[in-house]
């Protein structure tokens, strides 16, 4: 089977391998590259827990001197691989979530004892999928947001990768994000390949990953949003 893999570095590079450790064939494509911003202001009175949704935020406050008095907070993260970057960065107090958004949202609600009377801080992209902040509102807690690093999405693709998706040379794609989705939506038109789309077996993490995709392509979704599972139902339909 041959994989096209799109998700960023250095996640690119290990889920192929992981592919190849598998017998199959993993071409390497990272639609968005990480971009840190630089730091803004944060209203720290009152925090009395953080959030996080990516690693990539857990890096960039790990070396952020600010958050050094806070690292004896509750954390609650949105998967395991989070909380091992959280724990990395000199966390302790560390909750997890079933892989998604809505789930942290669940976890924290669940979890408000901890965190009564005070607010939450909420590092993350500033293009992300969910909004962990309205879903706490709705809960009746206080939820800060503050976007420390974006993802860029590449210009165009590599003339190999256009030319294995021009020959359908691919058995699947693999999307771990809405956002990949639609940079490669909008690749396929950059390059003139979007009638190939319809043609195309797409492998999405979740049912928002999958969304650009709907109507236009055949689409297989991981029951939930983990890699296992992902690569579970490629291994399954392809």
């Amino acid at each position: 089977m041959r994989i096209l893999v799109t998700r960023p570095e250095p996640d690119c590079a290990r889920t192929a391998n992981s592919l190849r450790a598998l017998g199959h064939v993993a071409d390497e494509a990272p639609l968005l590259v990480f971009r840190e911003l630089a730091p803004e202001p944060i209203d720290f009175s009152g925090v009395s827990s953080l959030a996080f949704s990516s690693r990539r935020a857990v890096s960039v406050i790990g070396r952020d001197v600010r958050f050094d008095a806070f690292r004896a907070l509750p954390v609650f993260t949105v998967g395991e691989a989070t909380s091992e970057a959280c724990r990395q960065a000199g966390f302790s107090n560390i909750r997890t979530a079933d892989g998604d958004v809505a789930s942290l949202g669940r976890l924290i609600l669940q979890h408000r004892s901890a965190i009564e009377g005070g607010s939450v801080l909420y590092p993350a992209a500033r293009d992300r999928a969910g909004d962990l902040e309205g879903i706490l509102s709705l809960g009746g807690l206080s939820c800060q947001t503050v976007a420390v690093y974006r993802m860029a999405p590449v210009e165009r693709l590599s003339p190999d990768i256009v030319s294995a998706l021009d020959a359908a040379a691919y058995d699947g794609i693999s999307i771990y994000s809405r956002r990949t989705a639609e940079t490669f939506v909008t690749l396929l038109k950059v390059h003139v390949l979007e009638d190939r789309l319809s043609n195309m077996r797409i492998f999405a993490i979740s049912k928002q990953a999958s969304a650009p995709f709907s109507g236009v392509a055949k689409v297989g979704v991981a029951p939930v949003p983990t890699e296992k599972a992902l690569f579970e139902t490629m291994l399954a339909e392809c």
